[in-house]
């Protein structure tokens, strides 16, 4: 007899065993005893594979021998054979749940109630899964079109106008469950909250779509990278430019991205040159800066030029009048360029910087607006914006500006209290804080102009550092305050 043949006549014979059960105690009550539907319990009755947990759960139900409904062997009951032969037919039974375990139908081992819980669950999952790709097929082309409507609305500005089509974008994603719908989502309401001044919200948007794609397991894909790019440019914003490094450092490490492959490879070299220009290391930064610029081309290059020209003027080989006319009209450039008008004591070198953002100002994030308010206030003597911002550095940022305003007016007194308090905000800043170079270059100058003979002394210390380090727009102030440099910017003391 072929294999195939013997196999279906023993199917047969059990089904024949089976029907003999039925007969005595009817389908019904069957699919009542094993918790099976009757559905089931008829087709198992008449025709294909008998899963192996029905027919535990029907030897539990009604006391059969194992032997007897699996090989026809021995009596019907349980109860009529001998104890040898009841220990028999039990392993015979738990043999077969196991064999069924192991291959087709693995939760038949699991026992009666898990196992039918978990053949439930696993057709809803599957359910499910069907529904969410049909799901999927109808709401991509309105996401779409809701995520476009949301970008230009932030590009424009519109923000009040976002309330509408935020939330419908929110619930797509939770009925889609797609984290690449939901990082797209967390990094537009992230740049919405960039230009409000919202930081923390921000960094929790960031947190939440890297999350959302590592679960995917999107740790080495463009989204990613650039996701975490613009994650480091928010941490940098409020001055975290330590953690920014740290972060662009771990991604480019887990994602094995030596040499670079990719223009976010290059991206994520940035965070680490911006801390090492406003940390001493002038050098090394613009280096980075020009391979990245080289690597990168287009619109990144031209926005890289613009620090390179910041350098440059750290560096003392690129006046301002160069910097602020060459300076692209990015929003994100506002800052750097806001604060070299700021530091710069030349006449009318304010008004020429201001000029370059006067048609910017409805377009600038947060910290330029706050910073645009502050020169307005400098060259007007208006009164000074408030600290709207939660964020140390950024506070710190407007002290020694209003105090610059105050030193440039004449108000000696009030710039010295504040100038006062700016230092004892830049003592209990956290490690992880760091003010840009700029601020601490000016607050160093106030030292040197209202400080006390302790005061003035750690403000030449900072000046000879910075000089001997490269930071040669420093030179002048050293001048004027005698603090003489040698050579290619390392200074000694005077006299």
């Amino acid at each position: 007899m072929a294999r195939g043949d013997q196999k279906h006549d023993e199917a047969e014979a059990l089904r024949g065993r089976l029907r003999l059960i039925a007969e005595q105690h009817s389908q019904n009550e069957i699919a009542r005893r094993t918790g099976a539907s009757k559905a089931n319990v008829h087709r198992h009755l008449r025709a294909g594979r008998v899963p192996a947990d029905f027919l535990q759960r029907l030897v539990h139900a009604f006391g059969l021998n194992p032997s007897w409904l699996l090989l026809g062997r021995g009596e019907m009951l349980e109860a009529r054979v001998s104890e040898a032969a009841a220990a028999e037919s039990q392993q015979l039974l738990e043999l077969v749940v196991k064999l069924n375990a192991v291959g087709h139908e693995r939760i038949g081992a699991m026992g009666e109630a898990p196992a039918r819980m978990v053949r439930e669950l696993a057709d809803a999952l599957a359910r499910n899964q069907e529904l969410l790709k049909r799901i999927m097929e109808r709401a991509r082309p309105v996401f779409l079109k809701l995520l476009n409507d949301y970008r230009t609305l932030i590009g424009e500005h519109r923000h009040q106008e976002t309330a509408e089509v935020l939330p419908a974008l929110r619930q797509l994603v939770k009925l889609t469950q797609n984290p690449s719908m939901q990082a797209n989502v967390d990094m537009l309401e992230a740049v919405q909250c960039f230009f409000e001044g919202d930081y923390t919200r921000q960094r929790e948007l960031h947190r939440s779509a890297l999350a959302a794609l590592l679960n995917a397991g999107r740790l080495r894909d463009a989204q990613f990278m650039r996701l975490t790019y613009n994650t480091c440019v928010g941490l940098a914003s409020a001055g975290r430019l330590s953690e920014s490094a740290r972060l662009a450092n771990a991604a480019l490490q887990l994602a094995d991205s030596e040499p670079p492959r990719w223009v976010e490879d290059w991206l994520l070299r940035v965070p680490q040159a911006v801390l090492d220009m406003q940390t001493g290391k002038l050098g090394p930064a613009m280096q980075e800066l020009s391979r990245v610029v080289a690597a990168c081309g287009g619109e990144i290059a031209e926005n890289l030029r613009d620090a390179l020209l910041f350098c440059g003027f750290l560096a003392g080989m690129t006046p301002l009048e160069e910097v602020a006319r060459r300076w692209t009209r990015m929003a994100v450039g506002s800052p750097p360029l806001l604060l070299l008008g700021l530091w710069s004591r030349e006449d009318n070198a304010l008004q020429r910087v201001r000029r370059t953002r006067v048609n910017m100002q409805g377009h600038l994030d947060a910290r330029s607006r706050r910073l645009l308010e502050a020169a307005d206030a400098v060259l007007e003597g208006a009164a000074f914006p408030e600290v709207a911002s939660t964020e140390p550095v950024l506070q710190l940022e407007l002290q020694v500006i209003e105090c610059e305003a105050q030193v440039r007016a004449g108000n000696t007194r009030a710039a010295r209290k504040l100038f006062e308090a700016a230092g004892q905000a830049m003592q209990s800043l956290d490690a992880e804080f760091l003010p840009d170079f700029l601020v601490r270059a000016m607050h160093a100058r106030h030292a040197l102009e209202l400080g006390d003979e302790a005061a003035r002394e750690r403000a030449a210390a900072f000046v000879r550092d910075s000089l001997t380090q490269g930071y040669g727009f420093l030179r002048a102030l050293a001048e004027t305050h005698e603090i003489q440099s040698v050579g290619m910017g390392a200074a000694t003391p005077a006299g």
